[in-house]
């Protein structure tokens, strides 16, 4: 009997197992007890082993005991703060967890220590004499220590660059793994959670757990509910000039870059298949005239026209440029509206005689700065030259909501921008309606709630030029490009920007005509309305604009002679 005890406690000590039997001790897990048996096993065949050797080698084993005994340290070290990250973070949240619940066991809670700040909110506050002790360990103690390990890891870079030829080509037996990153896991030995369980488990991660801006997403898929909580993925910084100029050639004309969205992706928008009208709501400083000089440069850079309704004067870049009309009096503002949605009226009109892919001509973009302001101005313009028997809404008020109402084919769009984009502001709720697409940055909680009801609110930056864009529903978080006036300047006229001002022509038929001008001087063999009509059809080559004078658009003689020689040429091969 005694010596089946002997065997059975042997066995028990060297796999690692209680001695006195008792089960729920797992081998590679905890379990039960505070060590899995495979470090029971270690420690109980270690530490004897260590002493027989100290014994038989004690010199060679100074060094070594050294050695682990400062691994040992280090590792205590660890495992005391992970214990206190337990006691702080970890164990009250599951407490407050399982209640609810309605479970006592089967919930795991995995937290990240370098998740925003948690490690650092558990050190205890420094004494001046620790202060001062750590600076100088920083500076005299730390560049040794860390000078092996450094020059070891360049090492290792560098033999990584040298290697990336060949093993570059074995990335394709390399499965994906999802990149998470710091995160909150949790799991539930449960089928399924409801809705108001969820939001109550999310609740209390927030309130125990304080980390801001986590993205959250439930999987109940299988036998066990799964929560993630992970760090939302930011935008770069800054994005600039040689981002617009990378990606401009590649999009279609209907399609416009904006900037850079999270993990440095393009976010690029659609006036064919999103919404023909922008609008964006933010407040004073947050970057609205730059994303309206990108949309007009981009605009420009096509062929197409800009007009700008701007009082304050906040697009001084486009001064002077081809395709420009620059409104700053109400007067101005006023013309220019009545203008625009006569012409979208006659291209809505030609296309429905038109085949579905028709053409109408160049993009013609809107851009209404300050529209709260703009609005009053239009209105009390109105009010001071009507006569008693003119209508009392003003008529460039009601050519705007008619833009508004403007499909796609008409090729004008009207981008809308406004501290507070209210119902008031657009000329009423349905006309707001026709923005679908929304750009909204350092907004606040009831100005969301009125533009973008449908999205979930994320939370505002501060950061210049970031913001959300908000179509169908979805936000996405974007850093808005930069183009300074010099970079806008050229990207917006690359034909000649010498022809910039072409006032103060010293005859009608020079160097630059309007399209009257030209058919009156014999230049162009048509009327003017066919000519009108050519043009916008396309028919031949048709020319580009050089410039404006008042509200007509400049040609270049010889691109008119040329247009008129090959439509010539056309019918006489027909």
């Amino acid at each position: 009997m005694v010596k089946h005890t002997v065997m059975r406690v042997t066995y028990r000590y060297l796999s690692g197992r209680p001695l006195d039997g008792r089960t729920g001790y797992l081998y590679l897990k905890r379990g039960a007890g505070r060590l899995a048996g495979w470090q029971r096993q270690a420690y109980r065949i270690g530490v004897p082993a260590a002493a027989g050797v100290v014994t038989a080698f004690p010199d060679q084993s100074l060094t070594t005991a050294s050695s682990v005994a400062v691994v040992a340290v280090w590792r205590g070290r660890r495992r005391i703060v992970r214990r206190r990250f337990h006691a702080a973070y970890i164990a009250p949240t599951l407490a407050a967890i399982t209640p609810p619940l309605g479970l006592q066991t089967g919930v795991q809670l995995h937290v990240d220590p370098s998740l925003g700040n948690l490690t650092p909110r558990l050190a205890k506050p420094l004494s001046p004499a620790e202060e001062r002790m750590r600076l100088w360990y920083g500076e005299h103690v730390e560049p040794v220590v860390r000078w092996l390990p450094e020059h070891l890891q360049r090492g290792l870079w560098a033999l990584q660059r040298k290697a990336r030829p060949v093993t570059s080509k074995l990335e394709v037996f390399r499965r994906p793994a999802p990149e998470y990153g710091p995160r909150i896991e949790l799991t539930i030995d449960s089928p399924y959670l409801t809705r108001e369980q969820r939001q109550l488990v999310s609740s209390i991660i927030g309130s125990k757990i304080p980390v801001a801006d986590l993205v959250e997403s439930w999987d109940q898929v299988g036998p066990k509910v799964r929560a993630r909580w992970t760090v939302r993925k930011r935008p770069p910084a800054l994005v600039g000039h040689d981002q617009v100029v990378e990606r401009l050639p590649k999009l279609a004309e209907w399609e416009f870059y904006i900037g850079q969205g999270a993990g440095d992706t393009p976010v690029v928008i659609s006036l064919h298949d999103d919404s023909p009208h922008i609008a964006a709501s933010a407040g004073s400083g947050a970057g609205k005239s730059v994303l309206a000089q990108l949309l007009a440069v981009q605009v420009l850079a096509r062929g197409g026209r800009v007009t700008i309704l701007d009082r304050k004067g906040s697009h001084r870049w486009a001064v002077g440029l081809p395709g420009v009309d620059y409104c700053t009096r109400p007067a101005q503002m006023h013309d220019a509206l009545i203008r625009k949605a006569q012409k979208a009226d006659e291209r809505n009109t030609l296309a429905l005689h038109e085949p579905e892919d028709w053409d109408p001509g160049e993009r013609e973009l809107v851009i209404c700065e300050e529209l709260n302001a703009t609005i009053g101005q239009l209105t009390n313009f109105w009010a001071e030259v009507r006569e008693k028997s003119d209508p009392k809404r003003s008529p460039a008020i009601a050519a705007l909501a008619d833009l508004l109402f403007m499909g796609r084919s008409a090729k004008v769009n009207v981008f809308a921008i406004a501290q507070m984009l209210t119902a008031r502001a657009i000329g009423g709720p349905e006309a707001r309606e026709n923005f679908g697409i929304r750009f909204l940055a350092r907004y606040t909680t009831n100005n969301w709630k009125m533009l973008v009801p449908e999205a979930a609110m994320p939370r505002s930056s501060r950061t210049l030029g970031r913001w959300q864009v908000v179509i169908g529903g979805r936000a996405t978080e974007v850093q808005v490009a930069y183009l300074t006036v010099k970079q806008a300047r050229a990207l917006a006229c690359p034909r000649s920007p010498e022809t910039s001002q072409v006032e103060a022509l010293s005859r009608p038929a020079g160097d630059f005509l309007t399209l009257r001008e030209a058919v009156d001087a014999g230049v162009l063999p048509w009327t003017h309305a066919a000519a009108k009509k050519r043009l916008q059809r396309k028919v031949g080559r048709v020319p580009q604009p050089r410039g404006r004078r008042g509200t007509a658009d400049l040609y270049a003689h010889a691109d008119l002679a040329a247009w008129a020689e090959s439509d010539n040429k056309a019918e006489a091969a027909a």
